[in-house]
């Protein structure tokens, strides 16, 4: 952990406004994309301002045993969960939004047919994700797009080691089924059901 973020973690939980105005300018571009990433475009903003009231809300609980990013990014997965498991008691099933990046070729100098093939892919896969069963997904998110370990994404998700990596590898073969059926209306959960 950043000896600087857990400096001002400490402060933050003491009531230093502008400490915790620090992390807040620090973090908040990790809040939004895992939001985004988790949520689409539509539900991310609002669901990363509710990340910060919870953090702030709190952060004197905050002792500095974990990374504070472990524990932010713990409270950004209980409120996109939160998020989403109120939009399905809704029973709302209208996404928006794309995964922001996937690996550039080296450069930055794409020529034209392989920028419109990464965006088509990043459609495909956002389409994908969709489909994935809430946890499982999550999970998927903080492994192949943030590159949390197990053992990081365990800790945020507050399940055991062997639970994050089932969760990890359910998401990743339902989001393989969603592309290979065109990415299909129902919700898949991950278990061959």
């Amino acid at each position: 952990m950043s000896a600087a973020d857990r400096d001002l973690a400490l402060r933050a939980a003491r009531g230093d406004v502008g400490a915790f105005s620090a992390l807040v300018q620090e973090h908040s571009g990790l809040v939004y994309r895992v939001s985004l990433r988790v949520l689409g475009a539509r539900d991310a903003q609002d669901a990363s301002q509710e990340v910060w009231v919870r953090v702030w809300r709190n952060i004197k609980n905050f002792r500095g045993d974990s990374a504070f990013t472990t524990w932010l990014y713990r409270i950004t997965m209980n409120t996109c969960l939160s998020v989403r498991q109120k939009e399905s008691r809704r029973d709302e099933r209208h996404y928006e939004g794309e995964v922001p990046y996937l690996a550039e070729p080296a450069g930055g100098d794409a020529d034209p047919e392989s920028a419109a093939l990464n965006s088509e892919r990043r459609e495909e896969i956002e389409s994908a994700l969709k489909h994935v069963r809430a946890e499982h997904r999550a999970a998927l998110v903080l492994r192949h797009m943030e590159g949390l370990s197990y053992a990081e994404i365990a800790a945020v998700l507050d399940v055991p080691d062997g639970t994050a990596k089932g969760w990890v590898s359910r998401g990743r073969a339902a989001m393989l089924v969603a592309l290979s059926k065109g990415n299909g209306h129902n919700e898949i959960d991950g278990t061959g059901s």
